[in-house]
């Protein structure tokens, strides 16, 4: 693990580095030299001595005195320093010795023209200088030729001086120059980390600060408590603190508006206020799993408006809107508290009377029946008789799931239109064997359609709202069931029957298939192209599909990118996540179906990481007629953008509105206004294979 050098560190080595060097240098110089000074000094006593010695010692040499000569030899090793003292005549015999003599015999016999350094070791050194006989005023009275001659070198004299001294005295000052540069060395340390501290604790201080904001602590400050640049950087971050702060308390803000509007709207009809179909049926299930515990029976109505489409034809969808609202009012004047009355799309309602038996459920469905065919809707000058078709179907514990109750409702309220409406019709949930020949009779229609060729595949195209969208063409892939002598179903209508018998697989692999095709098809002819690709919720659920487009694009070798896979957003967040990885993992992308239509819509956004969003039909129905729905639209959408996820508006029919979802920041959009709905592989070569 690599270690990290501090800013206080830093700054230690800029200061200590630099002067410890200088301080070293200059010692070493400063000792070196005394060293010097003092071997010099050592050197210039060892000549004097011997310069003083030698006319001393020329008589005791002429005379033979060695007594004499002993006793100056003696004399002289009793100076400091001094460890021997030799006398040698002319031959080279030493005549008078005195001291521990280190000097050989050779060098004793050596002839010496001046007083010099005659040897040296790391013990001793030694010096020499030769003896002259000295000419008085009567030699050079009785020399003819007055001879200009040097005089005759007539012995020598050497002195030792032992280097103890010397020694001790260099090792004094090598300790005294270490000592200095220690405690030189010591006081800058002090010196250097007041300052390095001085300098890199309010750095510090904020490098913490910034290390606990992108932890999450938008408290974290710093206090102002340094001058010049140091201080201006800990009130510019302050500032920045509070900015961010103040942007995160506004955004946290908005996005809770928008939670709780979302939450909202995905339980509650945006036209009546009542609970939409998605909350009815959870609202459902838990009932019907209370009588499945034990609990208390309940009762289902499923409520059908006669006469209903002759307001609209003649008045409008004003009309309408109007007529639904008030139809809901009257109806909830005649329920319970703890009865549930909610608005299951178009002109359909459906209530759950809990806690009511089959017989009071069949009074309250007749006096809901009567009290619909006793109301008259007036718009403007005109009057309108509306009455109600009533399926109704008790649930007990022989009940399995709502789909049974549902569709027995739904097939009761069916009989009762056509026995002539406005009245109310009971039944029983569907036994298993009556739902498996239905379960059976589905089955061969898709299985027949996909072997016919029956399920016609179709382009949604795509266009980019915003200058930063995908590059190529965006497709979003849907499909019909078209069978001779039946009215087309729908991709949604087709999935709904089939995912409740479990066979949407074969739909979702079709779908795939197709896409994949095209995608290679594209990267054949160098085009880029995206395909949406809807999936139901069993193919997120298992592991089929996603093996299946492995094969796929292993077959074809491709490598994905442009396939998007896209689920409703209300699938198990388990299933969700692991599904988006395996995707992922395939190169793909994945995406979510009905954004914005419940609360848990920013939850998948942090979990799944989708590459785009399709947004609810909720959001987009108001555009421009309702300032909530826009202000609503306008969050979801800075929220995706912040995260870099595409928003998609579908179901966009009119010019006006593109422009306004333009101007809101979406990023793509499809229907009606863009371009209509057209067979894949018409669409796929007119506009991507014969494309510039």
């Amino acid at each position: 693990m690599t270690t990290q050098i501090t800013l206080r560190h830093r700054l230690l080595l800029l200061t200590l580095l630099p002067s410890a060097l200088i301080a070293v240098a200059l010692v070493a110089y400063f000792t070196l030299s005394a060293i010097h000074t003092l071997e010099g000094e050592l050197h210039a006593k060892g000549l004097a001595t011997v310069r003083y010695l030698a006319p001393v010692s020329e008589y005791g040499i002429i005379a033979g005195q060695v007594e004499g000569l002993h006793g100056l030899a003696q004399a002289t090793v009793q100076e400091n320093g001094i460890k021997a003292a030799i006398v040698v005549n002319q031959k080279g015999r030493a005549i008078a010795v005195s001291g521990r003599v280190s000097l050989a015999a050779e060098t004793l016999r050596s002839p010496l023209a001046r007083p010099t350094l005659v040897a040296e070791t790391n013990e001793w050194v030694a010096f020499g200088a030769p003896v002259r006989r000295s000419l008085d005023d009567a030699d050079l009275l009785f020399d003819p030729l007055g001879s200009t001659s040097a005089p005759e070198v007539i012995g020598h004299v050497f002195v030792e001086f032992d280097k103890a001294e010397l020694t001790r005295r260099q090792i004094e000052l090598w300790q005294r120059g270490l000592a200095i540069v220690l405690f030189g060395l010591l006081a800058l340390a002090g010196l250097a980390v007041a300052m390095a501290d001085n300098l890199a604790r309010p750095v510090m201080r904020l490098v913490e600060a910034i290390r606990r904001m992108s932890g999450g602590d938008l408290e974290a400050r710093v206090p102002v408590a340094s001058s010049g640049e140091i201080g201006i950087l800990e009130r510019g971050f302050n500032e920045m603190a509070d900015h961010i702060q103040e942007v995160h308390h506004s955004m946290q803000h908005r996005i809770e508006e928008a939670t709780a509007q979302l939450a909202f709207q995905a339980r509650h009809d945006p036209l009546t206020g009542l609970l939409n179909r998605r909350e009815f049926e959870h609202r459902l299930e838990k009932a019907l799993l209370g009588v499945q515990a034990g609990g208390d029976e309940f009762s289902l109505l499923f409520i059908d408006l006669d006469r209903f489409k002759p307001v609209n034809d003649s008045c409008g969808h004003l009309a309408g809107d109007e007529l639904l609202r008030q139809i809901s009012q009257l109806f909830l004047g005649r329920l319970r508290e703890e009865d549930t009355l909610a608005r299951l799309g178009g002109d359909e309602f459906g209530i759950i009377l809990n806690n009511c038996s089959a017989a009071r459920a069949r009074q309250v469905a007749d006096d809901i029946c009567g009290l619909a065919g006793a109301y008259r809707f007036i718009w403007q000058d005109k009057v309108f008789a509306i009455g109600a078709s009533i399926g109704l179907t008790p649930a007990n514990r022989r009940v399995r799931t709502i789909q049974d109750l549902l569709t027995a409702a739904d097939a009761a309220c069916q009989r009762a239109k056509e026995s002539g409406r406005n009245q109310v019709v009971e039944q029983e949930a569907a036994a298993t064997t009556e739902r498996r020949q239905e379960m059976n009779g589905w089955a061969g229609r898709i299985a027949a359609a996909l072997e016919r060729g029956l399920l016609l595949v179709e382009a949604i195209p795509l266009r980019s709202l915003q200058a930063n969208g995908i590059s190529g063409h965006v497709v979003e892939l849907s499909a019909r069931l078209n069978e001779p002598g039946q009215p087309p179903v729908s991709l949604s209508a087709l999935t709904d029957a089939a995912e409740r018998y479990d066979l949407t697989p074969e739909i979702d692999r079709r779908l795939v298939e197709t896409a994949i095709v095209a995608l290679a098809r594209a990267s054949r002819r160098n085009k880029e192209l995206h395909c949406l690709v809807p999936v139901s919720r069993p193919s997120v659920g298992g592991r089929e599909l996603v093996d299946y487009v492995a094969g796929q694009l292993a077959e074809r070798r491709l490598n994905g990118r442009g396939l998007h896979l896209i689920f409703p957003e209300d699938v198990t967040p388990s299933q969700a996540m692991e599904f988006a990885r395996q995707v992922r993992a395939l190169g793909c992308q994945v995406g979510l179906a009905d954004f914005g239509g419940d609360l848990s819509s920013f939850n998948h956004l942090r979990s799944l990481e989708p590459s785009c969003v399709k947004l609810s039909r909720s959001l987009t129905r108001d555009l421009g007629g309702n300032r909530a729905s826009t202000a609503l639209l306008r969050a979801v959408q800075e929220i995706t953008a912040d995260q870099n996820i595409y928003s998609i508006a579908d179901g966009v029919d009119e010019l006006n509105a593109l422009e306004q979802l333009t101007a809101l920041g979406i990023d793509y959009a499809a229907g009606k206004a863009v371009a209509p709905c057209e067979p894949f592989e018409a669409w796929l070569e007119g506009a991507v294979m014969r494309s510039a």
